[in-house]
């Protein structure tokens, strides 16, 4: 497969399932050049725990020299781990970090009741959700009388992109670059015996998802569940969302049509509300 197999990605850089391309870090009148260089060999060391802080450095592009005082400072300050033999892992102050961001306020509060509507209509649990990182997060949910995911499809509950519909619509709709940096060097664990566990089946699906406007995942996150997702048009000033239903595989394969014409209106009021907001 070539990246001209997919038009979404013709503008962008070829995916590399080896590892992202070097990134020379640059620097405008507001933007500290240390801290942007910090932040991004947090992201390569989140891609690929393990690394030496050499591969680090080729990786940004940077020297030698200046990918050790990065680890270095970023080590003393608990967010990076170095083990025995050199190789780099994420510390736990940044699960200090994903705490205060599971707890944070609803960035989102006015499209609840679109929310509630969604979730009586399909019967389960609607959820709006984030990109954050390789992840997706979901900022706020409802669930109808009776809803079968509603214990563990939560506010604060979050996964892998691509084993969620909503990781998917997300990682879509962002400029190819943006979208193959997000899940470059991604490691594709299985969560279920359909889990995408494939670089390019992924780009697929991205592909896909972006034509007609949302995005399915059938049992790929958990066993029984599948998820219906569609992109938020939201302003500028606001953060990227998507709005998603969890109901039971049954229940899909029953009513594809009607429960994705729920989410596809639901996105779109959702966008409109935001708009006059």
């Amino acid at each position: 497969m070539t990246t001209s197999d997919h038009g979404w990605r013709e503008t962008g850089p070829a995916f590399d399932p080896a590892g992202p391309a070097p990134r020379q870090a640059t620097s405008s009148g507001d933007v500290l050049l240390t801290v942007q260089r910090g932040l991004r060999a947090l992201e390569v060391i989140a891609g690929e725990e393990g690394l030496p802080t050499k591969e680090v450095a080729r990786r940004l592009g940077l020297p030698p020299a200046t990918a050790y005082h990065l680890v270095r400072t970023l080590v003393h300050e608990g967010y990076v781990w170095r083990m025995r033999d050199g190789g780099l892992i994420l510390g736990d102050r940044l699960a200090g970090l994903l705490n205060h961001l599971e707890h944070r306020p609803n960035p989102f509060p006015e499209l609840q009741p679109v929310l509630e509507d969604l979730a009586r209509a399909c019967g389960d649990v609607a959820v709006i959700g984030r990109l954050v990182g390789n992840q997706a997060f979901i900022t706020s949910a409802a669930a109808a009388p009776g809803a079968a995911h509603a214990d563990h499809v939560r506010a604060g509950a979050r996964g892998p992109v691509h084993t969620m519909a909503l990781g998917k619509v997300l990682v879509a709709v962002l400029p190819p670059a943006a979208a193959l940096g997000t899940i470059r060097n991604w490691t594709f664990e299985p969560l279920t015996e359909v889990t995408i566990t494939d670089a390019h089946r992924f780009l697929d699906e991205l592909e896909v998802a972006r034509r007609r406007g949302y995005a399915l995942d059938i049992e790929e996150g958990e066993e029984g569940q599948c998820c219906v997702a569609a992109p938020i048009a939201t302003p500028p000033d606001r953060p990227g969302a998507a709005i998603a239903i969890a109901v039971e595989a049954e229940r899909l394969k029953r009513e594809p049509q009607r429960l994705v014409s729920h989410v596809l209106l639901a996105a779109r009021r959702a966008g409109a509300l935001l708009v006059r907001s």
